[in-house]
């Protein structure tokens, strides 16, 4: 009998490591090992800037700013590089910061100016555990302001936070249930933008494949593309213009699509233009913080225009006939044609744009204060460099087959800004590069799955 069990495990054994060998598994594992060799070989760099670093730290170190009006802060999302910049841009005005991750591994924690680190309950496994975890943190550190830096999956999670603190008279910088469902459904967004006389393309609500095969493409100017109306960073980056060649392609297009009732897409008139994304931290209308930046699908390089003014006078227009709070970032497409800014879509989430404000002492009183400012929201300062990854920029090395690419990246290099690095808060760039994304990778080497991006700055395999 126990030879018998024993052969069942073998077989089971074998079956397991026969699955593991499947050319899907070994592709995708050999495409992580490739980018744990490719941080193992970008570590003497980061390890001789830090200890460069750390040795001018020591310096030219200052002493903390003394706030007598200093709020206690919880930042959540502390795994990614908009969590850091508010950490550093609230610690820089003298405020009280706690950071918060659903996983513990985050070495964003180490940075000096954090003085608590907890790790919160797992959103997407249940929400009200998500909420309960908040709760007792604000409890824990008499949190005087939550402010949400998190994912698109935590968005209606920290809505029903701010509930649940009101009675714990802690502020929370996110908008009401109703406003975000409102902002982060592109359908209901660009409707609601087009009823206030406002720039959107022309976008249809699918929920059958069949809208699309009946749709009357001759009587449009414009081709279309299709995007799912649930956050998807995925598909985002793979948009097929509409119509096909032929009728054929397009079937064969939205066989690979889950376009249902309850997975509604959009699908939304292509404008060609240059795209544009922005952050905005707004009360009660009010737009106080604003940064806007070229953007792509995949967007690793941020520098503040400020030329824009049509943009800009787009999102203050909205936000104020629209009454909304927290943080809202749009998504634009500048016309070739007309010159006018047509908004996209809308995230009411921190935007990695932020990091734009990294050498700005005025970030703070956009989320701590209410009273109203007199010369409109703060902005990047005109002298702020290019924000970029270190890893990242050192990967498109690798693939450079012209020069002019390569004196571009090495421009980049040497006159941007690493979104991570700081000479005042060094461990944070050394820990994520050298622990934290190796760690992320490691975790997915052990359970592949298909993925088309490392992304250093949300910290996620994608």
């Amino acid at each position: 009998m126990a030879q018998i069990n024993n052969l069942q495990s073998s077989k089971m054994y074998m079956s397991r490591v026969l699955s593991n060998l499947k050319p899907y598994y070994i592709y995708e594992r050999a495409r992580i090992i490739g980018f744990l060799l490719l941080f193992l070989l970008a570590f003497p760099v980061t390890l001789v800037i830090t200890l460069i670093t750390l040795v001018i730290h020591c310096v030219t170190r200052k002493p903390s700013i003394v706030n007598p009006n200093a709020k206690r802060i919880l930042i959540s999302g502390g795994g990614m590089t908009k969590a850091l910049q508010l950490v550093r841009s609230l610690y820089m005005a003298g405020h009280y910061i706690v950071l918060t991750e659903e996983y513990p591994f985050t070495t964003h924690r180490f940075s000096r100016c954090i003085s608590r680190f907890y790790v919160c309950a797992f959103t997407k496994t249940n929400h009200s555990d998500y909420i309960q975890s908040i709760v007792d943190i604000v409890q824990r550190e008499r949190i005087d302001i939550f402010i949400p830096a998190s994912h698109s999956w935590c968005e209606c999670a920290d809505s029903l936070v701010k509930e649940a603190l009101l009675p714990l008279n802690c502020v929370t910088v996110q908008g009401d249930l109703k406003d975000l469902e409102m902002l982060s459904n592109k359908y209901e967004f660009c409707t609601r933008a087009r009823s206030l006389g406002l720039s959107v393309p022309k976008t249809y609500k699918i929920t059958d494949p069949k809208q699309v095969l009946e749709f009357d493409f001759s009587k449009e100017k414009c081709q279309f593309i299709l995007k799912c109306i649930a956050d998807d960073i995925v598909t985002r980056w793979s948009l097929t213009k509409l119509p096909c060649q032929t009728k054929q392609q397009t079937i064969d297009y939205l066989n690979t699509l889950t376009i249902s009732k309850t997975n509604p897409w959009i699908m939304q008139e292509f404008i060609p233009g240059k795209e544009y994304c922005t952050h905005g931290t707004v009360h009660n209308g009010e737009l106080r913080l604003y940064a806007c930046c070229e953007s792509s699908p995949w967007l690793l390089h941020y520098k503040h225009v400020d030329n824009k003014p049509l943009i800009l006078q787009w999102v203050q227009d909205f936000c104020l006939r629209t009454n909304i709070s927290g943080q809202a970032s749009f998504d634009f497409i500048e016309s070739y044609e007309d010159g006018r800014p047509y908004a996209i879509e809308c995230n009411p989430r921190t935007h990695t744009a932020i990091v734009a404000f990294y050498n700005h002492s005025g970030v703070a009183e956009t989320y701590v204060d209410t009273k109203h400012l007199l010369h409109g929201p703060i902005q990047p300062y005109s002298n702020t460099r290019e924000c970029y990854w270190l890893h990242h920029e050192l990967w498109d090395l690798l693939n450079v087959r012209h020069m002019e690419d390569f004196l571009r990246i090495l421009r980049r290099l040497f006159n941007g800004k690493e979104a991570i690095y700081s000479v005042e808060d060094p461990l944070p760039f050394f820990l994520h590069y050298t622990l934290h994304m190796p760690y992320v990778l490691i975790c997915h080497l052990l359970n592949p799955t298909p993925f088309t991006k490392v992304d250093c700055n949300l910290s996620l395999i994608l």
